[in-house]
C-alpha cells in the first residue's frame, strides 16, 4: 500500500486502480452472487475514486499555478529587476559625475553608496523595493546636487517594483500553501485505501480472499508488471502472388 510519502501521481495511479477494479468486480454477479456484497463493493470502489479525483485536482491545481503562474511572476521579476539595477547603475553615475573630483571615493558618494552599487543589484526583485526606498530616503537626506534628478529616478521605479516583489513573495506561499493540501489529499486518499481495504475484505468474506488481494494488489510491483499491449499489425491488403 502507498504512503503519504509516496508520489502524488503513484498514489493515483494505483488508488484509481483499485477504485476501478472494486468497480469492476460489484458489477460481475457471476463472480459476486450476492446483491448485498456487490452493492457494499460499488460504494466502496466510488469512495476511493472520489478521493483520487480530490487528490489529482490538488496536484492539478500546484503544478499549474507552480509551472505558469508562479515562473510568470519569477520572470516578470527578474525583468523589473533588470531594470532596477539600470535605474541603480544611472543613479550612481548621475551622483559621481556631479561630484567635483567625479570619484567613488568621494565622502558624499560614499554616504549614498558606502559599498558601491553592489549591495543594491545582488538582491533579488523581492527585496528592491526594501533597498529602493532606502536609498530615497539617502538621497532626499542628502546635500547632492542632482537629488532632485535622482529622486525622480526612484520615484518611478518604486510604485512598479512593489507590487511585482510582492507578488513573487506571495506565490511562493501560495505554492507551499498548494502543496499542503496536496499532502493532505495525498492523506486522505491513503486513509480511504486501508478502510474500504477492510471494507472490501469484509464484504467478499473469508472465502474472497484471493479476490480481495486481486483488487488491492502490490502497490510496489502493480506498475512494473503492468502489461502494455502492442499494437496490432496492420492487416495484408496485397493480393497474394499468382501461381
Amino acid at each position: 500500500m502507498p504512503t503519504v510519502g509516496s508520489d502524488t501521481l503513484k498514489i493515483a495511479w494505483y488508488a484509481a486502480e483499485v477504485g476501478g477494479r472494486t468497480l469492476g468486480v460489484a458489477a460481475m454477479e457471476n463472480v459476486v452472487p450476492e446483491a448485498k456484497r456487490r452493492v457494499a463493493l460499488e460504494e466502496s470502489g466510488n469512495k476511493v475514486v472520489a478521493a483520487v479525483k480530490q487528490l489529482v485536482g490538488a496536484y492539478v491545481a500546484r503544478i499549474v499555478f507552480e509551472y505558469v503562474d508562479q515562473r510568470v511572476a519569477f520572470g516578470r521579476g527578474r525583468g523589473v529587476d533588470r531594470g532596477f539595477d539600470a535605474v541603480i547603475a544611472a543613479s550612481s553615475e548621475t551622483i559621481r559625475t556631479s561630484l567635483p573630483d567625479r570619484s567613488a571615493s568621494n565622502p558624499e558618494y560614499r554616504a549614498i553608496f558606502p559599498h558601491g552599487t553592489e549591495e543594491y543589484t545582488s538582491p533579488t526583485v523581492k527585496e528592491d523595493e526594501e533597498l529602493a526606498i532606502d536609498l530615497r530616503k539617502a538621497i532626499h537626506d542628502s546635500t547632492l546636487s542632482v537629488k532632485t534628478d535622482v529622486l525622480a529616478l526612484l520615484d518611478k521605479v518604486i510604485p512598479i517594483v512593489g507590487p511585482v516583489a510582492s507578488a513573487v513573495r506571495e506565490g511562493e506561499k501560495q505554492v507551499n500553501a498548494l502543496f499542503q493540501t496536496e499532502l493532505a489529499a495525498r492523506k486522505l486518499v491513503v486513509d480511504t485505501l486501508w478502510e474500504e481495504r477492510k471494507a472490501v475484505e469484509n464484504a467478499l468474506g473469508r472465502g474472497g480472499r484471493g479476490l480481495a488481494r486481486f483488487i488491492y494488489f502490490d502497490f510496489r510491483k502493480g506498475r512494473e508488471n503492468e502489461v502494455v499491449e502492442e499494437p496490432a499489425a496492420p492487416a495484408d491488403t496485397e493480393e497474394p502472388p499468382k501461381p
